[in-house]
């Protein structure tokens, strides 16, 4: 797989430009920024991202939440929220999107590049071929890989777009745990990162 393309949609630029750098310095490929929903579209036709970064406030009648509707309809691509209003009004109104993520502002790049790696995961198996359960798929990883419970446990929570520090809090371990048995994952598949791992998993 070439390196991952990602659309940024945000109508203050200093902080596009400051996801731009981030992306880059995680080998991501950042597309052009767009600042409102008309570039957004022009940007998702003409550069083809992987991924979407989606701010939800971009201060025009149409918002962040509007675009994710669209999104959705035309080009079904994983979509992560980034916001700094968390307030639940807000929140109920982005889960009829069925967003991969949710990022609140300020964040890390570490937070970030978490958030990719399991959206991105999340999604492709959310558009699997539904003849082939990924409970099945992964039971047949633990016979082929020799997975562990506990990987079979947290390989699984990732695939349903959960993040480091939510598996962590599920799970009662330490994020740093949770990131060694997912290292072990990796090691045992013989792939670098969750979408690799995705794409193992896939060849079964």
């Amino acid at each position: 797989m070439g390196k991952i393309k990602v659309g940024i949609v945000e109508d203050e630029m200093i902080i596009s430009d400051t996801i731009c750098l981030a992306l880059k310095k995680l080998n991501y490929v950042p597309c052009t920024p767009a600042n409102s929903f008309e570039r957004a579209v022009q940007m998702i036709e003409k550069e083809k991202p992987n991924i979407v970064l989606l701010d939800i406030n971009l201060n025009a009648a149409l918002d962040g939440i509007d675009l994710a509707h669209y999104i959705n309809t035309n080009f079904a691509l994983p979509i992560i929220y980034l916001t700094a209003n968390s307030d639940k009004a807000t929140i109920e109104r982005c889960k009829a999107t069925l967003p991969n993520a949710f990022l609140i502002k300020p964040f890390s790049n570490d937070e970030l590049f978490s958030a990719i790696e399991i959206a991105l995961f999340s999604h492709s198996f959310r558009t699997m071929s539904p003849e082939i359960p990924k409970s099945q798929l992964i039971r047949s990883a633990i016979v082929k890989f020799q997975l562990t419970p506990r990987e079979e446990e947290i390989i699984l929570m990732v695939s349903d777009g959960y993040r480091h520090k939510e598996i962590a809090e599920q799970l009662f371990l330490s994020q740093s745990t949770v990131k060694k048995h997912l290292s072990n994952i990796y090691q045992k598949l013989g792939v670098q990162s969750s979408i690799d791992a995705l794409n193992k998993l896939q060849g079964i």
